[in-house]
């Protein structure tokens, strides 16, 4: 085992990886503040990414004994790459002079590492108890403990990113990077196509190099999947505005994930890796999805669907009061059921009837609209005043439960109120 590791360094050395050396700049895709490990020069950079890019701190690291992208378990090398930190870990069990107070763990191998072939674990942040030297790390990356924790203060754990270079260098002025742009609207693409559940959503995966970075075929993954979209009546994704990053040829999106669906309601953060097909073509080789009851998401995710539900609502109140019948139906669910009349074809029967003998809407005015996440959907309740061209006139407190269609269409599952002074 010591021969074939040592041909393995020997190797390493005579022949290097092709080094990756970023331009970093300013980018409205980028995060709001970037970590990068710059391996050439042992430093640590904290830019603050808010037009254009500045330079809050900069401070000594040391990186694996070995120079070049780590490959395998035991080369010493440290990985480059994009990657996220995951937990923080109290080392003071450890050896205190190799790995101080505090350690932060990173996600590699990745995703794109896997795909690769590339093996090891453990590569972490972590502090130091004697004094930091360069190229003194068996492949972590380690620094002063105080600089550690200023991390600990700056860190959102499993939502930021470490960039990892051989060398960069860098700029002030931002730059709108059309592929961050680009990458940003594939993965609310993504999401839409999700929710639909049809096969469109599969063609954004490059089969053979997402099965390599799973460790299972495409094939079961695909079946799991569309089980799961047979399985549900409905299902509604929202992601958060993706933040992109470029990696050695490959980028990473990452952002606030919330599945809801008849049955299952879950939150965490969802990291998509792409790279171009042979025929240059964004696909997703690989994924990673972590739980987690992420500050804010369900409000962003409540306050985005009560936005959409509320234009939806208005638009079938108008149809409504035009008494198109047609465009009256299609904000109904086939299995709709309003009052005590299920089905669709039923309730627009009734509504027709109703029409016809001369009870058109005169008037239809809505107020006080409250939106609220459920089980079921979306409940939405308002105060109703209508009145018909016969005359008749009624209040009431009115309940719409939606859920999701396809595409953005919001869709009436039931229908039901109460009368009111």
């Amino acid at each position: 085992m010591r021969i074939f590791l040592f041909f393995l360094l020997i190797f390493a050395w005579a022949f290097p990886a092709m080094a990756w050396e970023p331009l970093i700049t300013g980018d409205s895709m980028a995060p709001e503040r970037l970590f990068v490990v710059d391996k050439k020069n042992q430093a640590f950079w904290v830019f603050s990414n808010k037009s254009p890019l500045r330079k809050e701190y900069k401070w000594q690291v040391t990186t694996g004994e070995v120079m070049g992208d780590k490959e395998v378990e035991g080369d010493l090398k440290t990985p480059e790459g994009i990657y996220f930190i995951e937990r923080q870990i109290d080392t003071t069990y450890l050896d205190r002079d190799l790995y101080g107070k505090m350690g932060l763990t990173l996600n590699y191998p990745n995703p794109v590492d896997r795909a690769r072939g590339k093996t090891g674990f453990g590569i972490w942040l972590h502090g130091r108890g004697k004094e930091v030297v360069p190229f003194d790390t068996e492949g972590c990356v380690a620094m002063e403990m105080q600089y550690m924790y200023k991390l600990e203060d700056m860190v959102e754990l499993l939502n930021t990113p470490v960039v990892i270079t051989s060398t960069m260098s860098w700029e002030e002025d931002e730059v709108e990077l059309e592929k961050s742009r680009k990458i940003a609207n594939l993965s609310q693409d993504w999401a839409r196509a999700w929710s639909d559940g049809t096969g469109e959503y599969f063609d954004f995966y490059a089969p053979d190099k997402f099965a390599r970075s799973s460790g299972k075929s495409f094939s079961s993954f695909k079946s799991h999947k569309q089980g799961l979209f047979d399985n549900y009546d409905w299902m509604d994704v929202y992601i958060e505005q993706p933040r992109v990053l470029s990696g050695p040829d490959y980028w990473v999106s990452y952002f606030g994930q919330v599945f809801n669906s008849s049955g299952f309601f879950s939150t965490g953060v969802k990291r998509l890796y792409w790279q171009k097909d042979e025929a240059g073509d964004l696909r997703i080789v690989g994924e990673e999805f972590r739980d987690y009851n992420k500050p804010g998401l369900e409000d962003s995710y409540t306050q985005d669907r009560r936005e959409r539900l509320e234009q939806v609502v208005e638009k079938w109140r108008q149809a409504w009061l035009e008494a198109d019948l047609d465009k009256y139906a299609s904000f109904y669910h086939p299995q709709a059921v309003q009052g005590n009349v299920s089905g669709l074809e039923n309730i627009l029967q009734e509504k027709k009837d109703l029409w016809e003998r001369g009870n058109e809407p005169a008037s239809i005015e809505i107020s006080g609209i409250e939106t609220n996440a459920g089980k079921d959907g979306f409940d939405v309740r308002f105060k109703q005043e209508s009145a018909s061209i016969s005359g008749y006139s009624d209040k009431v407190l009115k309940t719409l439960q939606l859920v999701p269609g396809s595409g953005d269409e919001w869709l009436i599952l039931r229908e039901d109120w109460r009368e009111t002074r």
